[in-house]
Formats: C-alpha cells, structure tokens, sequence
C-alpha cells in the first residue's frame, strides 16, 4: 500500500481507531459490547511490533474500555479524552461533575420510556436504539438541556447523545497527541464509524494523515471503506500478521488505507 501524500518517506503510521461500531459491534446494551479474542490478540500483537504505533480513541470510560479488551491494557483516549493512557503527559483539568447534572438529565430521560441511561466518570449516554422514534425529541430536549448548561455539549452518535464536558472532543484529543512529539512524525489513520469520528478525522486529514470509515448509521456504504466493524476486525488481523511476519516496514506492509475497500 501507497503512503500519504505529504508524509515524510519512510514515516512511521499511527493507527487511530475508535472502539464501539469499529473494533466492536454495537449491542443493545452497551454493557454487553465485547472485542473478540482475535481482535484482541491482532491489537496486542499490533502494539507489540510498535509500541506507538497504536491509540484507542472512544467514548467509552478508560475502565469500561479495558474491560473490553481485557487482558490489554492499550494506549488510549478515554471518556472522549477526559481519560487518557498514553506515553505522553496530558491530564484535562477543571472538568465540571457529571454528577452536578444528574437530576437535570434524569428529567430530561424520563420524558422518554425505554431510553437507556448510561453514566460514566465525566459524561453520560442516553441511547435510543430501543427506540428510535425518540431519537428526534430527545435531541431537542438535549439542545435544551445544552443552553441551559453551558459546561456541556451534546454529542450525537450512532442512536445515542451523550453529555460530556464542553471543553472535551475526540477531536481535540486527536488534535493534541498529534503536536506531541512522541507522534507528531507519524502519518495518522483514523478508523471511526460515528459524529463525534468524523471531526477527529478531519482533524487527522488536516495533519496530512487519512481516514478510514466504518458503514453504519452515521457513514453512507457510499462514503464507507468498510461495511461493518467485522471487516475492520479481518483488516487489523492482516496488518498484525504481515508485520509479525516482518516487522521491518517495508514500504508493501505499509497501512495507509489507499486502496482499502472492504464491503460486501
């Protein structure tokens, strides 16, 4: 495979890749996503050939996503940032409580039976998947809740909006550990499947990296590298297996995403 355009010959790659809906299939519940055992040991043995050569960028809490993909314990940006572990210091400071909120958005979700309420260490979840004809009032009782609450935005998903702190993105995670300079050489590839992936990939595209998506309800098969997180999965088992088999780089193992098109 080719490499970026504008990348520095011979410049390492930095795999970005979202969890839910691209490493993992959405569930009903979100407490019962898993990453297969295959995925897992692809992701260790991706991280064993290059140790910054991987980054978990998800919405999921630091100790939800570990529970996913348990027994690793990955570099990753957590919680939409809020949470980190990665080689590089970075702790956002002065987050407001989620919990300061809490009455407010129970209010708001009791409005709308059967939505599921999901709370993390800085944010909150309310997933509509159970019922999708909320999804548009509950997005304006949402903007309500938005305007009355400055320190918060709402971010859409695929059939979830989740609360989390204003001054936190994947976006500007991304956007951070890209001026480190741990990762600031490395030619980026995002992997993402929702909203909230489509601005860390313009964020990507803007450092000369490259974005890779994932079919679903956010991105049109039309827009899509690939159909489903299944493919996403069969995709990082033979990168992991290429460079296993010869972790030199050569320019052939290259994973820049050019002509990747993995759809039924």
């Amino acid at each position: 495979m080719g490499e970026f355009e504008g990348c520095k010959h011979g410049a390492c790659e930095l795999l970005l890749l979202d969890l839910d809906g691209t490493i993992a299939d959405i569930t009903m519940e979100p407490g019962d996503a898993r990453v297969d055992a295959d995925a897992v040991r692809a992701l260790g043995g991706l991280l064993d050939c290059d140790p910054f050569g991987l980054v978990i960028v998800t919405g999921r809490s630091l100790a939800d996503a570990d529970r996913m993909l348990s027994p690793l314990r990955l570099p990753i940006l957590a919680s939409h940032g809020a949470e980190t572990r990665v080689p590089v210091s970075f702790v956002p400071r002065n987050l407001p409580r989620i919990d300061s909120v809490r009455d407010s958005i129970q209010s708001v979700a009791a409005h709308f039976p059967g939505v599921l309420v999901e709370w993390k260490p800085f944010s909150v979840a309310v997933h509509v998947r159970a019922v999708p004809h909320f999804f548009l009032p509950l997005q304006a009782a949402l903007g309500a809740f938005e305007r009355d609450h400055p320190a918060y935005r709402i971010q859409a998903g695929r059939m979830v909006f989740e609360v989390v702190p204003a001054s936190v993105s994947k976006a500007r995670a991304v956007g951070w550990l890209l001026q480190t300079d741990e990762y600031r050489a490395r030619c980026a590839v995002y992997v993402g499947d929702d909203s909230a992936d489509d601005a860390a990939m313009a964020v990507v595209e803007l450092s000369g990296g490259r974005a890779l998506r994932v079919a679903g309800e956010h991105f049109a098969r039309s827009q899509a590298q690939f159909d489903g997180a299944y493919a996403v999965r069969a995709w990082l088992a033979e990168i992991e297996e290429m460079r296993r088999a010869d972790p030199s780089g050569h320019e052939a193992h290259r994973v820049d995403g050019s002509d990747v098109r993995v759809l039924k």
